[in-house]
C-alpha cells in the first residue's frame, strides 16, 4: 500500500482496488461507533496508544468513556527474563477497553508492548449500534484504515481478509477464552517475569492496572460475541424466514474459527506418578452435547501419567520457539490444542432458544464424526443440505425438511457416508436418542481411558494433538510461533483422526 497523508480512509481488502478517502462529514455519517464519532470524525488523528487515550480522556463529560481495563497477553510471557532469553519474540500485546460506567465496552484498541510507537501496530474495533456490528480499524503510518465492519466479514469477496482473517465470522477474537488462558496475564499465571526489573514499562498505568484474562473471557469478550450472535439473528430474519441459513448453521457443521485449550497442569509440575489432566474438549464437544443439549454420559476427566506424558515430550522432541530461540519442551501449560469456538457454541444456543432447530437434530449432526469436535470434513459435508432459507414456523418444519434433504441425497451414498450416519442418529426414536448418544460418549472415552495408560497407546493420541495443531498452524489464526509447541513430526505429515472406537486413523 502507498504512503498516505494524514486522514481517514476506507480499504476493505477484496472489495476496494486501493484505499478511499473519507473526509469528516462522510465518518460521521457512515459510521457510528465511538472511534469514529468521537476521533475520526472530528479530525483526530492519534498515532500511539498514548495519545490515542489521550485523546478519548478528554472527551467532554457527556460523551466520556470513563471505565478503562487494561489486558495483557504475551506468546512468550512464562519465558523468565535473563541475558539469555532478552531477545526472545514474546510478543507482548495490550487489550484496552474503553466503556461507560455499567455498560458493555464499545472500544477495543490492540497494540504492542511499545505504546509510544507511531510505527508499531495499532488497531481499534468499536461497536456500532446503527450497524450492529463490530467496526474495524487499523493505523497506517499517520492514517487510519477502516475496513469493514463485522457484516463484511461474511460477504464473499472480504472473508477471511484483511481483519476478518482472524475475526473470520464478525465477533471479537480471544483465541485462548477458558481456564487456564495459556498465554494471558491471569488468574492461572501472572505475566510478570518474562520482564527485566528495570523494563520502563513496568512503570507504565496500562501495565500497572492489568486485570486478569478470567475477567475478560466472563465480562467482556463473551457477552460481546453474545452481542453480535444475537444481532446477527436479527439482521438475518426477514419477516417470518431466516436468510442465508448455512452461515448460521455452517459454524455448527464446519470449523470455520477455533479456539486454544490446555491442560490446567503447568510444565513444571510434570513427573512420573502424577497426573496429567487432558481437556475433555480435545477428545468430545462437551461444550454443545452436554453443556449446551443437556447429555449426561458418565464420563470424567482424561488424565495420564506424567511419566507417559514426559516420555512423549523426549520421544517427539517436543520444543518452543520463536523462529531463533530454541527451548526443550512442551509450553507453560501443557498440552494445547483447538477447541470448538465459544461463537459457535453461541449460534447453537441462539437457534435453540429461538427454537429454529431442534435439540435432537442439533445432537443428531453433532453426532456425526463426534469423536473429532474440530475439523471434521464428514460433518462439514452436510452444510450442502442446508437450505438458503428457513421459514420460523417451528424446529419441527425445518428438522424435517432438512433430514429429507439428506435423505434424498443419500440414495446412493456408501453405508459408512455422513449422510448415512445423519440419518441413523436422527432415525432414533425421541425416547432414545439421548440414551444411544450418551452410551456412544461413554464407550469413546472409556476406550480413551485405556490407551492412555501406555505409551505407545498414547503417543498415537499425542500425534493427533499434533495433527489438529498443524492444522491450526495453517491459519492465519496461527500468528506467533511460540504459541504451540513443534515437534519432530513434519509439518506436511498426512492428517490424522480419531475413528469412534478410539483408534487413530489418517484422515481421507
Amino acid at each position: 500500500m502507498p504512503s498516505l497523508a494524514p486522514g481517514v480512509y476506507r480499504f476493505k481488502l477484496g472489495r476496494d482496488t486501493a484505499p478511499q478517502a473519507l473526509p469528516p462529514e462522510k465518518v460521521l455519517a457512515t459510521l457510528h461507533d465511538p472511534f469514529a464519532q468521537l476521533v475520526l470524525g472530528v479530525s483526530k488523528m492519534p498515532t500511539t496508544l498514548r495519545e490515542l487515550l489521550k485523546v478519548i480522556d478528554a472527551l467532554n463529560p457527556s460523551e466520556q468513556l470513563p471505565r478503562q481495563r487494561s489486558f495483557v497477553v504475551a506468546d512468550g510471557g512464562q519465558i523468565p527474563w535473563s541475558e539469555k532469553t532478552r531477545n526472545v519474540a514474546r510478543q507482548f500485546r495490550f487489550l484496552i477497553t474503553r466503556s461507560k460506567d455499567g455498560a458493555l465496552p464499545d472500544l477495543f484498541v490492540s497494540t504492542s508492548r511499545d505504546i509510544d510507537s507511531s510505527t508499531t501496530f495499532l488497531q481499534v474495533v468499536g461497536w456500532d449500534p446503527s450497524a450492529g456490528a463490530f467496526q474495524f480499524y487499523d493505523r497506517r503510518e499517520k492514517a487510519w484504515i477502516w475496513a469493514g465492519s463485522s457484516w463484511d466479514a461474511l460477504e464473499q469477496d472480504t472473508r477471511g481478509r484483511g481483519p476478518f482473517d482472524s475475526h473470520v465470522n464478525g465477533a471479537l477474537n480471544m483465541k485462548e477464552l477458558k481456564l487456564p488462558w495459556i498465554n494471558w496475564n491471569s488468574q492461572a499465571a501472572q505475566i510478570d517475569s518474562a520482564l527485566a526489573p528495570d523494563d520502563p514499562l513496568r512503570k507504565e498505568p496500562v501495565w500497572q492496572a492489568r486485570e486478569g484474562a478470567e475477567l475478560l473471557e466472563r465480562e467482556i469478550i463473551r457477552p460481546n460475541i453474545e452481542r453480535w450472535t444475537d444481532s446477527r439473528l436479527k439482521h438475518r430474519t426477514n419477516g417470518s424466514a431466516i436468510e442465508r441459513f448455512p452461515e448460521l448453521l455452517g459454524q455448527i457443521l464446519i470449523t470455520t474459527t477455533i479456539n486454544l485449550i490446555a491442560s490446567p497442569d503447568q510444565s513444571s509440575t510434570v513427573r512420573s506418578g502424577h497426573p496429567v489432566r487432558l481437556p475433555v474438549t480435545f477428545f468430545i464437544n462437551t461444550d454443545a452435547l452436554l453443556n449446551v443439549l443437556g447429555l449426561d454420559p458418565d464420563i470424567s476427566v482424561p488424565t495420564v501419567d506424567g511419566g507417559i506424558y514426559d516420555n512423549c515430550l523426549q520421544r517427539f522432541a517436543v520444543a518452543v520457539t520463536d523462529g531463533t530461540e530454541r527451548f526443550a519442551g512442551d509450553t507453560h501449560f501443557v498440552f494445547v490444542v483447538p477447541e470448538v469456538a465459544f461463537e459457535d457454541i453461541a449460534i447453537l444456543r441462539r437457534l435453540l432458544d429461538q427454537k429454529i432447530i431442534s435439540r435432537k437434530l442439533a445432537a443428531a449432526l453433532l453426532m456425526v464424526d463426534f469423536c473429532n469436535p474440530v475439523f471434521s470434513p464428514r460433518r462439514a459435508a452436510l452444510i450442502r443440505y442446508v437450505p438458503a432459507t428457513v421459514q420460523i414456523a417451528g424446529a419441527d418444519d425445518f428438522d424435517t425438511a432438512l433430514a429429507q434433504a439428506v435423505e434424498a441425497g443419500a440414495v446412493a451414498s456408501r453405508p459408512d457416508s455422513p449422510e448415512q450416519e445423519f440419518l441413523a442418529n436422527w432415525r432414533l426414536s425421541d425416547e432414545t436418542w439421548r440414551p444411544v448418544f450418551e452410551s456412544r460418549i461413554k464407550a469413546f472415552l472409556d476406550a480413551i481411558s485405556l490407551k492412555v495408560r501406555a505409551l505407545d497407546d498414547f503417543s498415537e493420541i499425542f500425534r493427533l494433538a499434533e495433527s489438529r495443531r498443524r492444522e491450526f498452524r495453517r491459519r492465519p489464526l496461527a500468528e506467533f510461533r511460540l504459541t504451540t509447541p513443534v515437534t519432530n513430526i513434519p509439518e506436511e505429515a498426512p492428517f490424522l483422526e480419531f475413528a469412534p472406537d478410539a483408534s487413530i486413523r489418517q484422515k481421507v
